[in-house]
């Protein structure tokens, strides 16, 4: 097989074996630039200009090589984070390519500051076009600087590259049919939804919205609601979407977190975004709360801060509710829920006096409407139990409605009335949102039903008797009943959604809402495995149907003719899941033992998908509904009881059923005052609201829209402090500090040695050129013919000034450090310590420097440079080495790699002032 993908090689000695080449060859480095890329890498700041200026004058090397990782010396320099080498670089005009998008990648912030000066037109904020070069990039073109740096989520790079006036394309809707998306899908698909998603991660960024949003809370929950929608339909990146959505959620919730009193807290939650400043009134109704429990926002609606406030106005009258014992809680609730008829009354009579003001509180109100519930299921109880004692009225066709039906009526009236009114001010959409609107839904529609047939039976039959035996199937009274069974199942149940109120039954609550939804999963898969076997078992015994006997089907002692039809097939196979079917179903008259053994392995094979397969699966999704519920307990809780709490913060629905069906004085004011607007309007008389209303009403606004702002703007320097300072913490000690390190050690070793003797042109020159050069000079170098006498003698004319600017500046407080490098130690570098200022030391680098200028060696052949061996540097003369000697440290920095520092015993010595001659 092997040479299917491999030239055979003849001159291969073994059978066996694979010879193996490079397919894709690259050019190989000059030994030039591989010390030209090997001094970036060390950073040897000397050795790499000396490059850099000799390639512009012999083009010897290409500053724009390539390594064999693909990187260029800029990129090597970018993930050394070496600034200095980065800015020698950009001076020297190297190809940039995508060093930028490198740059932001490594979080380099003051490279990308470097690169986003490099070549800037005057007066230009935009990112220059040479850097978005995207021929033969690392990374894909749809990739600019602030998709990258957004995904970092970098916050510092991000307000470097905004403070530029850069753009995020707008991403299109998934399901958009225009050109563009038509077109794009249709050259490459994946790079289409691959761009999509790179967008949708720069925009998911908390440090992009907390710079560039005016209202991150709103961003963040359309943001996450749109990625939630976006992994249900992009399924192949369903979790990359999901995980999206939770960084926007978590993003809200954090930044609520960094509110510091009730008034920040009470500005976030009632503000609105969609305000008319003239026209609208920005009242305290908690319009961002309710946006967040729209979006499903739950880490932010569950946020303890935000919890607070709600308990605080849930409890409203009631101060120091929860640190009350529970038995007196309980007295409290029940003795609130028996008065709430005359607080209704109360309410109905005088809506502004203080019990009328009493039952709109939250938890009152809860409380009234809970009472109003609990008498509805009692006369329900007591409608079931036929208390009649006439049994004339059991036979009679069309039965009138008894006394505790007749009161049940304006308990139904009143809970149709109030659903109409909800979905009315909340819109359908909203409405049928609720799973329990659905069920109330149901429920009213089974009671209208009941009624319905009630009133047919009674017109049509009358108190017509008759026994109900003889009855028709459908006859009206009998469905009525039914009917009415069933909604009083419903009416039960939907007491459970009250069990949100308390911290334990409501985690319950919810899992087995999950629960329901595993369920309904369960019944789709199972329906079509009993219908499948229903279909197969009815096909094999319909031609053994026996007519022995009036009873047929599986509810007779003999559970003849279970598979005959199909519908008896179906039940047939249901029941047996509950081990109620016997195993002689099977068995026929006629001695077919061969159809026998089909249709018992037939139902035994659907026993054990069904038990063993479908029902354990069902028993594990109901197990990992609840775990999930339960890991979430907090959360999901706090959520639900704040829906059902906003509920009762809504204005309106404060009387509860039968009450709300009578009309009140402030229902009738409102009624007089929309039939004068609408059917009686004059234009002549039309009262329109004062210039000073009207001003005094958008000043209103203004102010609170200011006040706003200036909160988003304190939460958003908190936030941003705190993730920083979380970043910091979370970091830790990473190989990349090690690498940082080590960088910093090799630079530090470069830069000591370009300080050689206060000389850092020259010195550092000599000796930068042969450590990252060893063995390989630049040969091209000129060459100054002299004398070696005359080059030790201008060497040590040289040090002995600057020697003796150091000695004439010496400082008890100060130390300052010259360097001498040693060739015998190959790496030693000696420091010697002499007290002086730093102005003074700014002050002697300065007269190096200058007498650096102006002596030169022409001596020097650049075709042997090499270290100055210690005895050129001192002399040799035993008298001149004795006089003076100073404290003096050696480091080996030979051995960078193995981070280690010895400090050896001083052993330096100074010259002789004389010196020698």
């Amino acid at each position: 097989m092997s040479q299917l993908y491999y030239k055979k090689a003849d001159s291969s000695t073994y059978r066996d074996r694979i010879p193996l080449r490079i397919v894709r060859a690259e050019s190989e480095l000059s030994a030039l630039e591989r010390a030209y890329l090997g001094a970036v890498e060390k950073g040897d700041y000397a050795s790499v200009k000396q490059a850099l200026e000799e390639a512009e004058i012999y083009f010897r090397i290409n500053i724009n090589c390539v390594d064999p990782l693909g990187r260029t010396a800029l990129l090597i320099a970018i993930e050394n984070e070496n600034l200095e080498i980065i800015e020698l670089l950009l001076s020297f005009n190297v190809h940039v390519g995508d060093a930028l998008l490198h740059a932001i990648r490594k979080e380099v912030v003051g490279a990308v500051e470097l690169l986003l000066n490099h070549k800037k037109p005057r007066g230009e904020k935009q990112v220059p076009s040479a850097l978005l070069d995207k021929q033969f990039s690392d990374f894909t073109p749809d990739i600019t600087p602030i998709i990258l740096a957004a995904q970092t989520n970098n916050y510092e790079i991000i307000k470097l590259l905004l403070q530029r006036g850069v753009s995020i394309p707008q991403p299109h809707a998934i399901r958009c049919n225009c050109m563009e998306c038509v077109s794009s899908s249709d050259v490459d698909v994946l790079r289409h939804s691959r761009s999509r998603l790179n967008i949708y991660k720069a925009l998911a960024s908390p440090s992009l919205i907390a710079l560039s949003s005016e209202d991150p809370f709103l961003t963040a929950f359309q943001l996450s609601w749109e990625l939630k929608e976006l992994s249900t339909v992009e399924n192949e990146f369903k979790s990359e979407y999901e995980e999206l959505s939770r960084t926007c959620k978590q993003f809200a919730k954090d930044l609520l977190d960094q509110t510091r009193s009730s008034r920040e807290l009470e500005v976030i939650l009632n503000y609105r975004d969609n305000i008319n400043p003239l026209l609208d009134e920005n009242i305290n109704e908690l319009a961002r709360l309710k946006l967040a429990i729209k979006y499903s926002q739950k880490e932010f609606v569950a946020q303890p801060n935000c919890q607070q406030l709600l308990a605080s106005r849930w409890y409203d009258e009631f101060p120091g509710w929860r640190r009350r014992h529970w038995a007196v809680k309980l007295i409290t609730c029940i003795f609130i829920g028996l008065m709430f008829p005359l607080l209704s009354i109360f309410y109905l009579i005088a809506p502004k006096s203080r019990y009328g003001l009493f039952i709109r509180k939250p938890f009152i109100k809860f409380i009234c409407h809970t009472a109003s519930y609990l008498t509805f299921l009692f006369l329900l109880f007591l409608a079931s139990q036929h208390l009649q004692s006439d049994d004339r009225l059991e036979h009679r066709q069309g039965p009138s409605p008894t006394i505790v039906e007749w009161i049940i009526l304006p308990w139904v009236l009143g809970f149709l009335w109030a659903e109409i009114k909800q979905m009315w001010d909340s819109g359908f959409e909203d409405y049928i949102d609720d799973w329990w609107n659905l069920m109330d839904f149901i429920m009213n529609s089974l009671y209208l039903a009941t009624i319905s047939l009630k009133i047919v039976a009674y017109i049509k039959y009358g108190a017509k008797c008759q026994l109900r035996d003889t009855w028709e199937t459908w006859h009206p009274t009998l469905v009525a009943e039914a009917l009415f069974s069933i909604a009083n199942i419903f009416s039960s149940l939907r007491l459970i959604s009250l069990f949100t109120a308390n911290s334990h039954l409501g985690p319950l609550q919810i899992s087995l809402g999950r629960m329901l939804l595993d369920i309904l999963k369960f019944l789709f898969i199972y329906c079509l495995v009993l219908l499948a076997f229903a279909n197969g078992l009815n096909q094999l015994y319909f031609y053994y149907e026996t007519n022995n006997g009036t009873c047929k089907g599986i509810r007779c002692n003999q559970q003849n003719n279970a598979f005959s039809t199909l519908f008896e097939t179906l039940q047939s196979l249901f029941w047996s899941i509950f081990g109620l079917i016997n195993l002689y179903v099977t068995n026929v008259e006629p001695d077919h033992t061969f159809t026998e053994f089909v249709g018992s392995t037939m139902f035994g094979t659907y026993n054990i998908i069904s038990l063993v397969v479908l029902l354990n699966m069902l028993i594990a999704m109901m197990n990992n509904s609840y775990q999930h519920i339960a890991d979430h307990a907090d959360i999901e809780w706090k959520f639900a009881r704040t829906k059902l709490w906003m509920s009762y913060f809504e204005e309106g629905g404060t009387l509860p059923s039968p009450f709300n069906l009578i009309p009140s004085p402030k229902s009738v004011y409102y009624l007089i005052g929309w039939i004068k607007t609408h059917l009686f309007r004059r234009p002549s008389t039309n009262r329109l609201e004062t210039f000073e209303t009207l001003g005094r009403r958008a000043a209103g606004n203004v102010k609170l829209s200011h006040e706003y702002q200036e909160v988003l703007k304190n939460l958003m320097k908190r936030y941003v402090a705190a993730m920083i300072r979380d970043a910091k913490t979370e970091q830790g000690l990473t190989e990349e500090n090690f690498k940082e390190l080590k960088q910093d050690i090799s630079s530090f070793r470069f830069e000591v040695l370009g300080m050689m003797k206060g000389k850092p042109g020259l010195a550092g020159n000599i000796a930068s050129t042969t450590l990252a050069y060893p063995g390989n000079p630049f040969k091209y170098s000129p060459k100054f013919p002299i004398d070696e006498s005359q080059q030790k003698q201008d060497i040590f004319d040289m040090f002995t000034a600057t020697t003796n600017t150091t000695n004439t500046t010496l400082q008890p407080a100060k130390i300052t450090r010259s360097a001498c490098f040693n060739s015998q130690t190959s790496g030693s570098v000696i420091l010697s310590t002499a007290g002086q200022t730093q102005n003074e030391a700014a002050t002697e680098d300065s007269n190096t420097g200058s007498l650096h200028k102006r002596k030169k060696l022409p001596s020097l052949k650049c075709d042997e440079i090499c270290s100055l061996p210690e005895e050129e540097m001192l002399g040799t003369d035993e008298e001149t080495q004795g006089k003076h000697q100073t404290e003096d440290i050696i480091v080996d920095v030979s051995q960078t790699d193995e981070k280690e520092f010895k400090d050896i015993k001083p052993s330096c010595k100074e010259l002789d002032k004389d010196g020698p001659t």
